[in-house]
């Protein structure tokens, strides 16, 4: 169970204020509020169910460590990216 709220707490941390949910507040100031809240949840449990889904797929072929590795070597060079960008 442990697992599970950490999962909540991290992926809510991560997803704070990121474009998805800036996408959703433009939405919502000119359609039903309800109506996005709806679309944004298929939305982003499609993403998820797919991000799952290749995440054990990758799961099963390698080793968690060269996964980690791989996961932080990308979100620094996004970052540094990121930063450098006009």
């Amino acid at each position: 169970m442990k697992e599970f709220f950490t999962i909540i707490g991290m992926i809510f941390l991560l997803e704070f204020a990121d474009k998805t949910q800036l996408a959703a507040i433009s939405f919502a100031t000119r359609q039903n509020p309800i109506m996005v809240y709806l679309a944004v949840v298929l939305g982003l449990s499609l993403a998820t169910i797919i991000s799952v889904a290749i995440g054990k797929v990758i799961g099963m072929a390698l080793p968690t460590k060269y996964i980690k590795l791989v996961a932080g070597i990308l979100f620094i060079v996004v970052g540094i990216w990121t930063i450098i960008s006009k």
